[in-house]
């Protein structure tokens, strides 16, 4: 690949435009339309921004399942009951976290680690509600489908 290319590829999409007003097509089979709309509206949304989207390289994440909302809701009644025992075992006189614990390093070193574990699932919980989103520049004010 020439050095020239390889500058076009990790430059960023310029914003030339406000609205994206233009129209770009490809012919496909009536199969792939469907893969491609299924596709969409895994990730909810609209065909156009997914192409978009995976035009410039972004790989937009699907929606979860009902059983994996399930799992997540689970994931959130998780992460608020390590908070509430946390903050209540530092809200503890140390005596009577001694008294609990026995041992004051130990004590110590299971809030770090219920600390640890509350942050890794608020990390996967915030991962799991970011929306998919388009490359800087590319969005409408509205977004609609604008297939004709």
């Amino acid at each position: 690949m020439t050095e020239e290319k390889q500058n076009i590829q990790h430059t960023p999409f310029p914003p030339e435009e406000e609205r994206r007003t233009e129209y770009v097509g490809a012919k496909v089979t009536p199969g792939q339309k469907r893969h491609i709309r299924r596709l969409a509206d895994e990730c909810g949304m609209t065909v156009s921004n997914y192409m978009l989207a995976r035009a410039f390289g972004y790989r937009p994440k699907a929606r979860l399942t009902a059983r994996q909302e399930a799992v997540m809701e689970t994931l959130i009644g998780c992460r608020s009951d390590l908070l509430n025992y946390t903050s209540a075992l530092r809200g503890m006189a140390p005596e009577k976290r001694r008294q609990m614990f026995g041992s004051y390093p130990f004590m110590l070193g299971w809030l770090k680690e219920l600390g640890r574990l509350a942050e890794r699932i608020t990390g996967v919980l915030d991962r799991l509600r970011t929306d998919n989103r388009l490359p800087d520049g590319t969005r409408n004010d509205k977004d609609e489908e604008e297939e004709p």
